[in-house]
């Protein structure tokens, strides 16, 4: 286990009458409380110690090995760690003390630069050896010497889940211990300070709270406040905080921040692990460490476990000085006869509950052998009818939880018909969106096939502009033709005979007139069948312009449906 009490409540595992006996009677003597637990707790795998002892008679013994680097930025050294962490806990005498020895087993391979060369080097050592005892000051968990460990005071708090689970601020109030032990250094100790004194004292003082929740399973809390070395020339002061959850029955997890300041080293130090409990005397564990510079930069991983030798037979009562044969006569009948007042007076409600009510046992406690049955019937009587008010309350509160679930699931249901009724709106509104952009979209393709439609009309008309044009070219044509035949007709008409007379070069100004009038009529006949060809090829270009678009159209047409 890790730390105290963190897997298993501790109760007491002693009988009714000698619990009466003992809270009755010790009002002044020396108690003990129960350090004891039927599940090994351990400080591993942190590196703080618990408040709490292993238990009378225990032998615990807990080690682990780790891996790790350490890189220095200024020195220019790399390390290789390996290292051994042992630790033996025993329980002497009384439930408070502990005996302890602990300490760490180290090796290193460094590689450093010498000059323009790369050399490694070995070195090991142990780096703690420290022997010492562990003693419990103040235990806020036990119950106050002088009260009698009868029925609970106030039964009807027992049935207000609100009182039962609220917090609870004397929670807050820690177990205090101190731990004073020696350090044994070896000489030449790379490890440790230069001239180090080979003995020298180690002082720890303890703190530890314990919480169990309903929801968040048990927490424990420890602090430890370390002085070591005091009497050496470089002394060192610590601080570790460990946080340790339980997540079932066999598995918890931590987290531990230490520190230590010293004038020959300084570090802070996370790590981060948990634990595995294999049965009620052996643990396994394992951990990550690291620390936040560079002069060096640590990094290591560790594995351990933690065994427990139990000789624990039973939990133990230092008995008040004088009374350890028993009780006398006189003070038993004194003893019986103050019990039967208190029953009459009805103090019994007025005593705080322990772990050891009979809420939670199935046999009535405090009953001792000088009480009568008749007070005993009655005792057991109204017990019994305190039990069934709690039963009925725990029933209520049942169904007052399954009301509330079933509550939770008709929002929930709720909500889903909420969320689909949504759902379906966006769809629909998806849906009506989607149908007017296609509306649009046809009114686009309508407005573009009347476009389409427009220009071809255009093309058509431009169609019949050509064909106006040829015709009037070949009416042009007809009329030049008409008017060439009447001209030869003309000529061919017998001319009437000239004088004799007439000369030479009044013939050859004829012949040259006619020349060029036959010259202009050819050139005129050119450019008519010129324009004509011009007209028939617009003619024709613009029919395969038409033919084109309309194999277009058609084309467009049938992908859709494809």
């Amino acid at each position: 286990m890790i730390k105290s009490a963190i897997f298993e409540a501790n109760l007491m595992n002693m009988s009714p009458r000698s619990i009466l006996l003992f809270f009755t009677l010790l009002l002044y003597g020396l108690t003990a409380s129960a350090q004891y637990t039927d599940k090994i707790n351990s400080n591993r795998p942190g590196t703080s110690q618990g408040a709490f002892s292993v238990g009378n008679n225990v032998l615990q013994l807990e080690g682990g090995f780790g891996f790790g680097k350490e890189k220095h930025e200024i020195l220019d050294t790399k390390s290789n760690i390996f290292r051994f962490d042992y630790s033996a806990r025993y329980g002497l005498l009384i439930e408070q003390l502990e005996i302890r020895l602990n300490g760490t087993y180290r090796s290193d391979g460094i590689t450093q630069t010498v000059g323009a060369n790369r050399q490694k080097i070995n070195q090991s050592n142990f780096e703690i050896n420290t022997i010492g005892a562990k003693y419990l000051i103040y235990d806020p968990y036990k119950p106050k010497p002088g009260k009698k460990d009868t029925v609970p005071a106030n039964y009807d708090s027992l049935k207000s889940w609100k009182e039962r689970y609220r917090f609870k601020w004397k929670t807050l109030i820690p177990a205090v211990s101190a731990y004073a032990g020696a350090n044994f250094v070896a000489k030449d100790n790379p490890f440790t300070f230069p001239g180090d004194a080979s003995i020298s004292p180690r002082f720890v003082v303890a703190t530890q709270n314990n919480w169990t929740t309903t929801y968040g399973g048990d927490w424990a809390f420890v602090t430890n406040l370390i002085v070591d070395k005091i009497t050496t020339e470089s002394p060192t002061i610590g601080w570790i905080l460990t946080a340790t959850h339980t997540v079932n029955n066999k598995w918890a997890g931590f987290i531990e921040f230490q520190g230590q300041k010293s004038d020959f080293y300084s570090d802070n130090l996370l790590r981060l692990g948990g634990a595995y409990l294999f049965d009620q005397d052996l643990q396994f564990d394992a951990n990550i460490a690291f620390n936040f510079k560079d002069t060096p930069s640590v990094f290591t991983c560790s594995f351990g476990a933690s065994y427990r030798f139990d000789w624990h037979n039973k939990d133990e009562i230092i008995e008040q000085p004088g009374l350890e044969k028993g009780v006398k006569e006189d003070e038993s009948e004194k003893d019986e006869e103050g019990e039967d007042e208190e029953g009459e007076d009805g103090d019994l409600d007025e005593i705080e509950g322990t772990e050891n009510d009979s809420l939670k046992l199935d046999r009535t406690p405090f009953i001792n052998d000088f009480e009568d049955d008749s007070f005993r019937e009655a005792i057991e009587k109204d017990l019994d009818e305190r039990r069934t008010e709690e039963r009925l309350e725990r029933e209520r509160i049942e169904n007052e939880k399954i009301a509330k679930k079933e509550g939770k699931k008709l929002r929930k249901e709720e909500a889903r018909r909420l969320k689909r009724e949504a759902k379906a709106a966006r769809e629909a509104e998806k849906a009506a969106i989607k149908a007017e952009k296609e509306k649009q979209k046809m009114i686009d393709d309508i407005d573009a096939e009347l476009d389409k439609m427009e220009q071809e009309q255009g093309v058509d008309d431009e169609l019949d502009d050509i064909e106006k044009q040829l015709q009037e070219l070949e009416k042009m044509e007809k009329e030049f033709d008409e008017e060439e035949k009447k001209e030869q007709k003309e000529e061919v008409k017998p001319k009437k005979p000239e004088k004799e007379e007439v000369e030479d070069d009044i013939d050859v100004d004829a012949e040259y007139e006619k020349y060029q009038r036959e010259q202009e009529k050819a050139r005129k006949e050119e450019e008519k069948r010129r324009k004509k060809e011009e007209k028939r090829r617009q003619k024709e270009e613009k029919k395969r312009k038409k033919e084109e678009e309309k194999n277009k159209k058609d084309e467009n047409n049938d992908d859709p449906e494809e």
